[in-house]
């Protein structure tokens, strides 16, 4: 049972770390600070540390999980496909104008306080969402979560080209690897290595 129980966890952290790595959950979704840790449950969007405190302070209080140290539940992994920091946006920010309150500096902590009371306790900029909208960004995360796995599983050779890993025993693949300086003097060897290279069926000029 302990296995079974651990093996889940592992497999629910390495969804949650490509999930974080989706170009649209990099960034703490309240103040932009880059490499988010926690899982704000409450909407499913991904914070960082300093942000996750101030959401347990809001009234009423998110909940929060950090992404490395708490188990998920497969429902909470469910919830977590379906939502993600695009859909959030589209939601507690779909009437946001950044003319009439800009975006806090990471930094300040109490504009970044009052920034998250505005967009949640207040729901300033907030707009409903859908069902529509819901599927919509289910569909993007498992996309995304499925091109990362089917790359990680690609071989290599196959991401660069067929034979990018195969030498090639053709010698006309040589040509144009050593360019012989102006004026060089042309050896025996290198006028013969000239000639084997020369295109089928081409003719000889007359000396």
């Amino acid at each position: 049972m302990a296995s079974n129980k651990r093996k889940q966890d592992e497999k629910h952290l390495k969804i949650l770390r490509e999930m974080v790595a989706l170009p649209s959950n990099k960034q703490c979704f309240d103040c932009h600070q880059r490499g988010p840790t926690y899982v704000n449950m409450t909407i499913g969007s991904f914070v960082c540390t300093s942000c996750s405190g101030i959401l347990r302070g809001l009234n009423p209080p998110h909940r929060v999980k950090s992404i490395s140290m708490a188990s998920f539940t497969p429902e909470e992994m469910d919830f977590l496909k379906s939502h993600g920091n695009e859909l959030n946006r589209k939601v507690y920010l779909g009437l946001y104008d950044a003319r009439s309150w800009p975006e806090p500096d990471s930094r300040d902590e109490q504009r970044v306080r009052d920034y998250m009371v505005h967009k949640y306790e207040s729901r300033r900029w907030y707009v409903a969402a859908t069902d529509a909208m819901r599927d919509e960004a289910r569909r993007t995360n498992e996309a995304a979560l499925s091109s990362g796995k089917q790359q990680a599983k690609t071989p290599l050779r196959w991401q660069l080209g067929e034979h990018a890993n195969k030498p090639s025993t053709n010698p006309a693949a040589c040509v144009g690897v050593t360019v012989p300086l102006p004026g060089a003097v042309k050896t025996p060897f290198a006028a013969a290595s000239a000639g084997s290279l020369a295109q089928p069926g081409a003719v000889a000029p007359s000396s």
